[in-house]
């Protein structure tokens, strides 16, 4: 059916319920009931709050016409005309509401799947898997974003944006674009940060709308460097642990420059590593006061597969953090989980990888 279709079908439906209860009403039909607020209500949910204020002036006039005809009671009368407009104009307010956020729902649904690809692009030299789990309807600020870096190595970025709907969305979308700008010419991390925020902040200015980020480059001879603008350290996919404890900077948008960032590196883990946005870590119960999902559980779940793949780890994250939740996550969630295709290094002679990495952590001035 067409939606003009639907439409003139709706108003059709209207005007036989209006008469219907106009009719009840004039007959003088004993005790009855405040029958005029079921047009009221129709009208409201369809056509929103200017149409339910019409049926409800409407169904005004004949109530009066039955106080003047059937000698009703004129103070009672009153309290319903009170209570028909409150109506139609509460429930309408709500349904417009509701109209809007599906229609912006509908108008940037693509963004989502840019923002968090359902499939992340394939590298020839690892093994990527993704997960994306929304709160509730609407596009998120949680992103992640894979390129190709130099001299063969992968950027790997995550982070997730203040707020929703399209402003987040904006946001986000211009990071990864930068990301993807960088990324061929920047292989330090803790550069790309400080060259993504000198661009967000020139282009939309300091906000409170701020942007925690996780920047990690492998490189080709199975090593990991990092850097976290306020955002959660990666894990390595074995045991959930974080792969060193180098302090996080400032989230990215609050100031022109990024002065405390430093950047971890370590050998690759045989087993992979994971990135994570804090949906993951402050998922609970709602309307309980359970303590969060945590940085514990993550390392507990992961330990209960065998050498998982990354699609595996991911999965299996996304299903505990839902179960725990009952369904129903506070924060969107987003999972990256990565590891090489090879069992031994792909850049030296033969050399094997190391599964327990000894991280480093170095400032810089």
């Amino acid at each position: 059916m067409l939606p003009h279709e639907q439409r003139d079908l709706q108003i059709a439906g209207l005007a036989l319920l209006g008469l219907a209860c106009s009719a009840l009403r004039l007959a003088d039909v004993a005790e009855l009931p405040l029958v005029e607020l079921v047009p009221v209500l129709v009208a409201a949910l369809w056509f929103g709050r200017l149409w339910a204020l019409a049926v409800a002036l409407a169904a005004g006039v004949v109530i009066a016409a039955a106080v003047v005809y059937h000698d009703l009671d004129a103070s009672m009368a009153a309290l319903e005309l009170v209570l028909l407009a409150l109506t139609a104009y509460l429930v309408g307010k709500l349904a417009e509401r509701d109209r809007a956020a599906h229609a912006e729902l509908e108008r940037i649904r693509p963004l989502q799947d840019v923002l968090a690809p359902r499939r992340p692009p394939p590298l020839p030299l690892l093994e990527l898997s993704s997960r994306y789990l929304p709160a509730q309807a609407g596009v998120s600020g949680d992103f992640y974003q894979v390129a190709e870096g130099r001299h063969g190595a992968a950027v790997l970025v995550i982070g997730d944006v203040v707020g929703k709907g399209m402003a987040a969305a904006r946001r986000s979308t211009f990071v990864r674009a930068m990301v993807t700008a960088c990324a061929p010419y920047l292989d330090d991390p803790v550069a790309i940060l400080r060259t993504v925020n000198t661009e967000l902040v020139h282009q939309h200015g300091v906000s409170a709308q701020f942007i925690t980020m996780l920047c990690v480059v492998v490189n080709p001879d199975a090593t990991v460097v990092w850097a976290s603008a306020g955002h959660p350290p990666p894990v390595a996919i074995s045991d959930g642990r974080p792969l060193g404890d180098v302090p996080t900077g400032h989230p990215l948008g609050i100031a022109p420059e990024i002065r405390d960032l430093e950047r971890g590196h370590c050998p690759m883990p045989a087993e992979g590593i994971l990135l994570y946005t804090d949906g993951l870590i402050d998922a609970r119960p709602p309307g309980r006061s359970f303590s969060p999902f945590g940085e514990a559980r993550i390392g507990m779940f992961l330990g209960e597969l065998d050498e998982p793949s990354p699609e595996q780890a991911v999965e299996h994250l996304a299903r505990a953090a839902q179960t725990f939740c009952g369904g129903s996550l506070p924060d969107d969630l987003c999972l990256v989980a990565v590891r090489p295709r090879f069992e031994s290094r792909w850049h030296g002679a033969g050399e094997t990888r190391t599964a327990a990495p000894e991280p480093v952590a170095s400032p810089l001035e």
